[in-house]
């Protein structure tokens, strides 16, 4: 790991907490401070095909927000060393809109979330998250609907 290459005083967590309240925010132009455009990859596991770009991954977080405009990050913890950060918290949000096309439900889900980011030179390269899909389907579909909005999350890809 390089922490000679990040900015004084700014860790790997302090940008990746500010790039995670922009996106809370709903402000992809704050969050975009945060990242290096030109380098940035990004795998949404179950929610991106593999790595994407910045342009792809903005995309793919307006489409989840179609369908769980409410949808919010809150970090419990978050680890850095050098060039790298590791978080760990929870995921809320509600089905008022079509999510993947699954319909909306208006119910409510909690699920776990896990985000690790590379930083270089103040900003974020790399992200790789990940969040209990299993456990937010059956929230939001119930126990056997609950693969039927797996599913439709899954035939996109």
């Amino acid at each position: 790991m390089t922490a000679e290459r990040q900015i004084p005083g700014i860790s790997a967590g302090d940008i990746y907490k500010e790039f995670i309240e922009a996106v809370n925010r709903q402000d992809l132009q704050a969050a975009g401070r945060f990242v290096n455009a030109a380098r940035y990859r990004e795998n949404c596991v179950g929610f991106t095909r593999g790595f994407v770009d910045w342009e792809q991954a903005k995309e793919s977080v307006r489409q989840v927000w179609k369908g769980l405009p409410d949808l919010r990050v809150e970090l419990a913890q978050v680890l850095a060393d050098g060039d790298a950060a590791l978080a760990y918290g929870t995921v809320r949000g509600t089905a008022t809109g079509r999510l993947y096309g699954a319909p909306a439900t208006k119910r409510s889900f909690e699920a776990s979330f896990f985000d690790y980011v590379r930083v270089d030179d103040g900003q974020i390269i790399e992200r790789v998250q990940q969040a209990d899909v299993l456990s937010q389907m059956r929230q939001l579909y119930g126990k056997g609907l609950g693969l039927v909005g797996l599913d439709a999350m899954f035939l996109r890809l």
